[in-house]
C-alpha cells in the first residue's frame, strides 16, 4: 500500500491528560488545531481527564505536532507541555465515538446522526441526518449549535446562502429546511464535499443545494448571497474578510463562528473597516459566533448560552 493510501485509510490521534480546570482551555485547542472529534474520558481518584482527537491522517504528524503544540501552549502553558501523537485505523475509534453520539434538538432542529434511529418529533422540529465524515459539522460542537440558532433568526425565506467551509453540509442544509432560496456549500477540501453530498442525499435534498470546491475567495463570483455561513475559525475569517465582502449583497449578512470570545474585539475591529456592523452575538463559552451586516445599522442582540 503506498503511504498516500495508508494516510488515507488511517487517523492521527493525539492523547492528552489534563485536570478538570483545564478542560475548556484543551478542548477548545484541540478544535482549533483542526480535529474531527475529540472523546473526553475522566478517571482516578483524583480526578484527571484524558483527552482523545482525532484528525485527518493525511495532516501530516510532523506538521500536526508544530500546529498542535503552538495551539496548546496558547490555551494555556501548562496544558501544552505533554502530549502524545500516533496513528490509528479507522475502526479502532470511531465505532467508539458513533456509539456516544444521540439524536440532539438544537433550537427548531433535530440532529440525528449516522446509526440513530430519528426519535419522536413531538416539536415539530427540523431533522437533519448527518453521517460521520472526515468533515466537520455533525453538531456536537458548540459553535456549529450557534450558527443554527442564528440562522433561525437572521434567514428570510428565498434568500439566497452560500455555507463557505461547508464541511458536512448540515448548515446548508438548515438553511434549506427554513425555506432559502439558492444555497451553496463551498469547501476546498474533496472529502468534506463527498460526505456532504451523502448527507444531502440522506436528507432528500440532492437538488436544492449546489456544491463547489473551491476557496473563500472564489466565494464573489458566484453570489452575491444575502447570507454566507463561515465557521471555520476567526484568524482564517480575519484573511477572507475582503473576499466575504465582496460575496454579500447589500444589507447581506455574515454569521460567523469558531471565533474564541477573546479573539472577538479584533476581527469586530477589522469588519468595522469593511463596512460591517455587528447586529447579534450569542456565546457558548470558550467559542462565540456573530451576525455582521453590510452597510447597515441596528441594535445589537446579545446571548448566552450553556
Amino acid at each position: 500500500m503506498s503511504n498516500q493510501a495508508s494516510t488515507r485509510s488511517t487517523f492521527l490521534h493525539a492523547r492528552l491528560v489534563v485536570p478538570p480546570a483545564l478542560e475548556e482551555q484543551a478542548v477548545a485547542a484541540l478544535w482549533e488545531s483542526g480535529c474531527l472529534g475529540v472523546q473526553i474520558v475522566a478517571s482516578g481518584r483524583k480526578p484527571r481527564l484524558t483527552l482523545h482527537a482525532y484528525y485527518p491522517g493525511q495532516a501530516g504528524a510532523r506538521r500536526l505536532g508544530v500546529r498542535l503544540r503552538k495551539a496548546l501552549r496558547g490555551a494555556d502553558p501548562a496544558v501544552g507541555r505533554r502530549f502524545r501523537l500516533g496513528r490509528v485505523g479507522i475502526g479502532r475509534w470511531v465505532e467508539k465515538w458513533q456509539r456516544t453520539l444521540r439524536p440532539m434538538a438544537i433550537g427548531r432542529f433535530l440532529v440525528v446522526p449516522e446509526g440513530c434511529r430519528v426519535p419522536s418529533n413531538r416539536h415539530g422540529r427540523h431533522a437533519l441526518r448527518v453521517r460521520f465524515g472526515q468533515a466537520f459539522g455533525t453538531g456536537e460542537h458548540a459553535t456549529t449549535r450557534l450558527c443554527l440558532r442564528l440562522l433561525v433568526r437572521h434567514l428570510a425565506a428565498g434568500e439566497s446562502v452560500a455555507d463557505v467551509g461547508a464541511g458536512s453540509g448540515i448548515l446548508a442544509m438548515a438553511a434549506c429546511r427554513l425555506g432559502a432560496g439558492r444555497v451553496i456549500g463551498i469547501d476546498n477540501d474533496d472529502v468534506a464535499l463527498s460526505v456532504a453530498r451523502l448527507n444531502l442525499r440522506d436528507n432528500g435534498l440532492a437538488g436544492r443545494v449546489e456544491l463547489a470546491c473551491a476557496d473563500a475567495e472564489d466565494t464573489a463570483r458566484r453570489g452575491p448571497f444575502d447570507m454566507l455561513l463561515v465557521n471555520i475559525g476567526a484568524s482564517t475569517i480575519g484573511r477572507a474578510l475582503p473576499a466575504l465582502v465582496s460575496s454579500l449583497a447589500p444589507g447581506g449578512r455574515l454569521v460567523l463562528a469558531g471565533i474564541l470570545v477573546e479573539d472577538e474585539a479584533a476581527l469586530l475591529q477589522s469588519a468595522g473597516r469593511h463596512r460591517l456592523t455587528l447586529i447579534d452575538r450569542t456565546r457558548s463559552r470558550p467559542w462565540s459566533a456573530l451576525v455582521l451586516r453590510l452597510s447597515g445599522g441596528g441594535s445589537v442582540r446579545s446571548r448566552q448560552t450553556s
